[in-house]
């Protein structure tokens, strides 16, 4: 038996749990940030999210974040950091927090709400790297 194929091009990801997710992020979320970083978002219950990113040409070659301590937060952010390294930054930009719950239905559903945080955090770290991958084209011309 082979293992799920992780490679961004494959249409299937594999299903991972939270707390799986969680285990791996834990770690991640201790790592320093790369080298672009979007804004930091806070939801209603005081959760803060924080994305950066590293980025070659208009492909994302990898994801950190910084987000608080909860579990659901920490697996949305790390499932987030770990598919799409590989992605464009426009498709990339694409994901929604309902994608996201849907790739870990494992959430209880009060805590569904972190993936709109996660979602949101990301995308505005995808937007620092497009404005900066939009400028050094230009600078190139």
């Amino acid at each position: 038996m082979t293992a799920p194929c992780r490679e961004a091009c494959c249409s299937v990801t594999p299903r991972l749990t939270v707390s799986e997710l969680f285990e791996r992020g834990f770690r991640r979320n201790r790592a320093a940030p790369l080298p672009i970083e979007g804004a930091a978002f806070t939801d209603a219950d005081g959760n803060t999210a924080r994305f950066s990113v590293d980025i070659t040409g208009e492909m994302i070659a990898g994801v950190c974040f910084h987000a608080s301590s909860c579990a659901t937060l920490i697996a949305y952010c790390e499932y987030l950091a770990e598919v799409t390294p590989g992605f464009r930054l426009d498709i990339a930009s694409a994901f929604s927090a309902a994608s996201l719950v849907e790739a870990l239905p494992g959430v209880p559903a009060l805590k569904r709400n972190r993936a709109v945080l996660a979602v949101a955090a990301f995308r505005a770290a995808l937007v620092q790297a497009t404005d900066r991958h939009s400028l050094q084209t230009e600078g190139s011309l």
